[in-house]
């Protein structure tokens, strides 16, 4: 904080020079006379200063950040060489691919010029030893010559023998036919005689042999054609000519189609290079008409790759010397930029030295470790932070273990009450049962039991405790401890729900608890339900379902009255126990799902059903209702199977059972 004025005073003054100085700039750059050139030139440096003095600024407030300085390091050092290797690589893939092209194609001509010596050849010692003729190949025609004249062959020929077609043998003769079109010839002698012999003439399309022979499109041309682009290297002439005249666009394009691979890039006709051929020469006479040819390779990359290894390439020194300066120039860029990148990272990792250390010192405990804060940029703002960060992370460190252990007993009590729920369930031939725990918080309220009182009887309890939390949870399993002590002292449903009332009446807050208690005899088949406040229980017989409605006052209400009811069962009899979490699931529009899409639900099913597919069929309906919303309140379900074969004769319609239940209710009143 001390350095503040001063650098204030340093900022005030220079903006008052600069200021100053600015109408001397002004009428010394307007050429008046009143400025002498010594002020001029002092005007001018001023004018440098300051200009330099506003860069300098307008640096430190780009750099003020840190994201920024490890941006634009980052872009120097390791951004920037990427793209200028990458086009170095192209540059040397290209020249390397062009020179790859130069060989296919000498590699084609000398191809086809040594075939057709070999035909000639061939012929030479034929018609020396009988003295007879052979048809001529398909697009090569020959002549046959005795003593210096043709006597025999195709009238394109020369009519006196050209000698000069067996100078130098091995290289290509590109001769120009007598309609203007240049090609390839070769002459072999025959008998020892002078002037007695074969020559050879490719009469077809010299570029699509070519072409098919080195698999690159190849177009010959005369140094003249109006089509040649012409570049120029060191004083070296490289002619290229595009493939998009139109009588030649057809044919490029059945060619490559030919080599495809179907490949999107890898084969595009991309690659173009230019060659020198020649000398072009009169077939007759033997006389140069023209130094060179013209020849432009069109190929794809697919074809490179596939003749990479096994073509020799051909360095030219004016290219290879042009991409020795351009490395140069590229390497010198790359090493200002790694020199800048690096005076900025040394200063930017000091500060983060000093971070780091800090840092694990706090993580080892010591919390009173401070950064001495000397920078004004950005990371000075971040060091001062940390200071402001330490002083306060004791307290956090201690909250943060408090909030563990907070979370380690709300486990605990999880695992706690879902050790309450029963897992293992009475079964055997006469039953089966199906449930569904799900609670809505950590700790949930709902609670069902299924306790074996003997062979022959079972007690089914569900209940559902108001509000949620670890209060309710702890309530829960109060009820249920109580009701294990109860079960054992009496087997009366409503003595119980009696004594469990008095239970939930001494606790300290007003608590509701609604719940059903059956007790199910598998022997006789009967089914005997007791009701505080818990939704009505649903009898499914075959494809019928009836709602076994039980009005009576919840657990820890006002009043004792409990619906009571005794229901025979049949064997397939499904019987339904559900909390209120899912009849007031709610949809996307807040609507609940309701008692009657319950009903709806249990009753879509077949004959014969089994407790499991009832339960997934009454959660399909729901999941189908609430969509993603999460579940707002417990929700439980337990699904019994009533299948003992013994228990009940006779068929019972749910029209008997409704009125066994009226009659219940009216002894009741």
């Amino acid at each position: 904080m001390k350095d503040r004025p001063p650098r204030r005073l340093r900022a005030i003054i220079s903006s008052a020079i600069l200021v100053a100085a600015l109408p001397l700039v002004v009428l010394a750059f307007l050429g008046i006379p009143y400025v002498t050139p010594a002020s001029q030139i002092l005007l001018g440096g001023i004018a440098v200063l300051g200009l330099l003095w506003l860069l300098w600024k307008a640096y430190r407030a780009f750099l003020y950040k840190v994201g920024r300085r490890l941006a634009f390091s980052y872009f120097l050092l390791g951004v920037l060489p990427i793209p200028l290797v990458l086009l170095l690589l192209t540059v040397v893939a290209y020249i390397l691919s062009g020179y790859y092209l130069g060989q296919l194609y000498r590699e084609g001509v000398q191809d086809l010029q040594t075939e057709l010596r070999t035909l000639a050849q061939e012929r030479a010692t034929h018609f020396a030893r009988t003295g007879r003729s052979l048809d001529s190949e398909s697009q090569v025609v020959f002549g046959y010559y005795r003593n210096g004249r043709r006597v025999a062959g195709d009238p394109r020929l020369p009519r006196t023998w050209p000698a000069w077609l067996e100078q130098e043998p091995d290289l290509p003769h590109f001769v120009e036919q007598a309609d203007g079109i240049s090609t390839l010839a070769a002459a072999a002698s025959s008998g020892g005689t002078r002037g007695t012999g074969v020559v050879a003439l490719w009469t077809g399309s010299l570029d699509q042999e070519i072409s098919r022979r080195s698999d690159l499109w190849v177009e010959i041309g005369r140094p003249d054609d109006p089509n040649l682009v012409q570049l120029e290297f060191f004083g070296r002439t490289l002619p290229l000519r595009r493939i998009n005249q139109e009588k030649k666009a057809a044919e490029s394009e059945k060619f490559f189609k030919q080599l495809s691979r179907d490949g999107k890039y890898w084969d595009r006709p991309i690659l173009w290079w230019g060659e020198i051929s020649g000398p072009l020469r009169n077939l007759a006479t033997g006389r140069m008409l023209l130094n060179r040819l013209t020849v432009t390779l069109t190929s794809t990359p697919r074809t490179v790759q596939r003749h990479l290894f096994v073509s020799s390439a051909e360095v030219n020194s004016a290219v290879w010397a042009s991409l020795l300066i351009f490395a140069i120039l590229l390497f010198d860029v790359y090493v200002i930029a790694a020199l800048m990148a690096v005076f900025m990272i040394v200063g930017l990792s000091r500060a983060v030295n000093r971070l780091s250390q800090a840092t694990t010192a706090v993580r080892s405990g010591d919390f009173g470790v401070r950064i001495p804060v000397r920078r004004r940029d950005q990371v000075g703002d971040l060091q001062r932070s940390f200071n402001e960060m330490a002083a306060h992370l004791e307290s956090s460190v201690t909250a943060a273990a408090q909030k563990e252990i907070l979370e380690k007993e709300l486990q605990i009590a999880r695992n706690v009450q879902t050790s309450l729920i029963p897992s293992n369930l009475p079964t055997g031939e006469g039953i089966e049962f199906a449930t569904l725990f799900e609670p809505s918080a950590a700790i949930g309220g709902d609670y069902f039991d299924v306790l074996r009182l003997s062979d022959t009887e079972i007690a089914v309890v569900i209940a559902d405790v108001s509000g949620h939390g670890l209060s309710t949870g702890l309530r829960m399993a109060m009820l249920k401890a109580a009701l294990l002590i109860l079960i054992e002292e009496t087997r009366d449903p409503e003595e119980i729900l009696r004594r469990l009332d008095s239970v939930v009446r001494n606790s300290e807050d007003r608590t509701f608890v609604t719940a059903t208690l059956a007790i199910v005899d598998l022997h006789r088949g009967t089914l005997r339900l007791t009701n505080a406040g818990h939704p009505p229980t649903y009898l499914i017989r075959g494809r019928q379902v009836q709602e076994i409605l039980l009005p009576g006052s919840p657990l820890g209400g006002l009043g004792h009255t409990y619906g009571k009811a005794t229901v025979p069962l049949e064997p397939g009899d499904l019987v339904v126990w559900l909390s209120d979490g899912l009849i007031e699931a709610e949809g996307d529009d807040s609507e609940p799902f309701g008692y009657d899409r319950v009903a709806e639900a249990l009753a879509a099913g077949r004959a014969g059903q089994t407790a499991y597919e009832v339960r997934d069929r009454l959660l399909a309906a729901i999941g189908g209702h609430v969509g993603e919303r999460p579940p707002s309140d417990d929700r439980t379900l337990v699904i019994m199977q009533y299948r003992s074969s013994g228990a009940l004769t006779g068929e019972m319609r749910l029209s008997d059972i409704a009125s066994a239940l009226a009659e219940a209710r009216a002894a009741a009143e």
